[in-house]
C-alpha cells in the first residue's frame, strides 16, 4: 500500500499559519515595504480581491499604460545631433527593465515573507500515514518537515522551498494570446484605415510589455518535464490524499499528469474541503477524469485531527 499526499496552502492555514495572500499584503503593510508602492505603480488601483488571487493577478499589469508612459519618456529625438539608431529601442528596453525590476522586487519580498511564517500549531496535526508514503507540496514552507518530521527526500516541492533558497515559482496562467487580446481591448478605437497612426516606438513598447508579463507565466509543462522521474514513481500508488488544495485551474495540469501516472480506477482518492467550498469543483473534476464517486471521499481536515503528542 503506497500513499501520495498532495499538499496545498489550505494545509498550512489549517495549522494556523498566516499563509494567505492577504497575509502577504498585511506583512508588506506592517513592514512598510516599498514593494506596495511598486505594485501600485505597475498594477494600478487594486483591492482586497486582487490580493485574494495574487498569483493570477500577476498578469493584470496595465500593459498599455506602461507602454505609453515609457514611450513618452524615451521617444527618440531624430532632430538631435546625438540621435543614434539605438534610440528607437530605448522605450522597449525601459519597459522590459521596469517590469523585470518590479517582478524581481515582488518575488524577493515574497520569499522573505514565507521565511518568517510560523512553523504552525502542533495541536492542529492530522493523521498522516508517513510510512511508505510520498509527498508533493505546492507550498513554499517546510510544514511537513517541521511538524511531521517527514524527510526532505520524501517531498517534492513542486514550486520550490523558501528555506533552501530555491527560486520560488510563482506566476500566472494567462496565455500570450489572452494578454495580446487584453491590450487590444484597452486600446482606443481607431478609424484611420490608412495606417498613418502606426507608431513604431509605441508598438515595440507594447510588445515588450506583453512579453514581460507573459514571462511571469508558470511554465508547467517544463516543470512536469523536469520531474518526469518523480511521476514515474507513482505507478504503484494506491491512495491519493489531496489536502488543502483548491484545484486551481493554473495547477490542473499537475493533477491530470498524476492521474495519468497511476491506475486511476484502482486508486482511492481523498480530498479535504473546508466547509464544502470546493465540493462541486471536486465532483466535476473527478467526473471529467472518469473516476467513480465510489473511488473518492471528501473530508474536513478537522475530522482528521490527532493528539499533538502522539
Amino acid at each position: 500500500m503506497k500513499h501520495l499526499y498532495i499538499i496545498g496552502n489550505g494545509f498550512d492555514i489549517h495549522h494556523k499559519i498566516n499563509s494567505r495572500y492577504s497575509d502577504f499584503k498585511n506583512w508588506l503593510s506592517t513592514t512598510e515595504s516599498p514593494v506596495l508602492c511598486t505594485i501600485e505603480e505597475v498594477f494600478g488601483d487594486i483591492d482586497s480581491d486582487w490580493w485574494n488571487d495574487f498569483e493570477s493577478n500577476l498578469a493584470s499589469v496595465d500593459t498599455l499604460r506602461i507602454a505609453i508612459e515609457e514611450a513618452s519618456q524615451h521617444y527618440p529625438d531624430i532632430s538631435s545631433e546625438e540621435f543614434r539608431d539605438a534610440d528607437w529601442y530605448e522605450a522597449e528596453f525601459a519597459v522590459e527593465q521596469r517590469l523585470e525590476d518590479a517582478y524581481n522586487e515582488i518575488r524577493e519580498a515574497f520569499q522573505l515573507w514565507v521565511l518568517q511564517l510560523s512553523e504552525g500549531n502542533k495541536t492542529r496535526k492530522i493523521n498522516i500515514n508517513i510510512e511508505d508514503s510520498i509527498f508533493m507540496s505546492f507550498n513554499y514552507s517546510g510544514t511537513l518537515e517541521n511538524l511531521y518530521g517527514i524527510p526532505n527526500d520524501n517531498i517534492l516541492y513542486i514550486h520550490g522551498k523558501a528555506a533552501t533558497n530555491d527560486t520560488l515559482i510563482i506566476g500566472h496562467g494567462v496565455s500570450l494570446d489572452e494578454l495580446e487580446n487584453r491590450i487590444k481591448v484597452d486600446e482606443p478605437s481607431n478609424n484611420d484605415d490608412n495606417g498613418d497612426s502606426y507608431d513604431y516606438v509605441v508598438e515595440q513598447a507594447k510588445e515588450a510589455a506583453i512579453i514581460g508579463v507573459h514571462n511571469q507565466r508558470k511554465n508547467i509543462d517544463e516543470i512536469i518535464n523536469n520531474n518526469q522521474d518523480w511521476f514515474l514513481t507513482l505507478t504503484d500508488v494506491t491512495h491519493i490524499h489531496i489536502y488543502g488544495h483548491s484545484l486551481a485551474d493554473v495547477d490542473m495540469p499537475y493533477f491530470k499528469k498524476i492521474i495519468s501516472s497511476v491506475k486511476k480506477n484502482e486508486v482511492k482518492f481523498e480530498f479535504s474541503d473546508y466547509r464544502g467550498e470546493n465540493k462541486l469543483k471536486i465532483e466535476s473534476f473527478m467526473q471529467a477524469e472518469g473516476i467513480s464517486s465510489d473511488n473518492y471521499t471528501i473530508v474536513e481536515l478537522d475530522s482528521l485531527l490527532i493528539n499533538s503528542d502522539a
